[in-house]
């Protein structure tokens, strides 16, 4: 077996990972809702309502041997007295040079911070690459979109983030599959 076939069966154990917060069902439910709203407003490809959610942090592709490091680092995050928070959600926007329609978080909870750069920091320390970017915390509902105008929400909504997950995320045909193999409570 030759260096090249190592490394890619080494390539196909790896698994795509993301930190993310999960809506509870009535909320992804409305979110879903609110993307088909801007299906048929919009051109460009919706999110599936099963996959919507809020990233943390990105963590990318992880061997099977680097997930002890991974979750001893989310044992040392969840212990640490991480509060439970609200996701106020008040409008719709689009990043334009992206073409991404997304929900915007009005008032960012600290909580949503000191989770994020708890996450960012002991990742990074445990040897984990991360994306160096500035947090921009937004709910994705289109992508490729293409929108002459974008509906307004005929109400705020508060989506309560009392948990946080660890997700795999699957490339298909039909689009990205995820599933959440770990799950961690928020306090209060």
């Amino acid at each position: 077996m030759n260096g090249n076939q190592t490394a890619e069966e080494t390539r196909k154990k790896a698994i795509r990972l993301f930190f993310a917060i999960w809506p509870d069902k009535e909320t992804r439910m409305r979110l879903g809702r609110l993307a088909g709203r801007l299906a048929s407003a919009c051109e460009g490809r919706k999110i599936k309502t099963e996959n919507i959610h809020l990233t943390l942090v990105f963590v990318g592709e992880v061997n099977t041997s680097q997930m002890t490091a991974l979750y001893k680092t989310v044992d040392e995050i969840k212990d640490s007295g991480l509060r439970a928070f609200d996701l106020p959600i008040e409008r719709i926007c689009i990043w334009k040079r992206k073409n991404i329609v997304y929900a915007e978080i009005s008032a960012i909870p600290q909580s949503l911070i000191d989770l994020v750069e708890a996450l960012q920091s002991r990742l990074s320390s445990a040897g984990f690459s991360l994306e160096q970017r500035p947090y921009k915390p937004h709910i994705t509902l289109m992508r490729n979109a293409s929108c002459k105008t974008l509906p307004e929400l005929a109400e705020p909504m508060v989506w309560r983030a009392r948990e946080w997950v660890l997700v795999k995320s699957d490339r298909t045909s039909d689009g990205s599959v995820y599933t959440q193999i770990g799950r961690w409570s928020l306090e209060g």
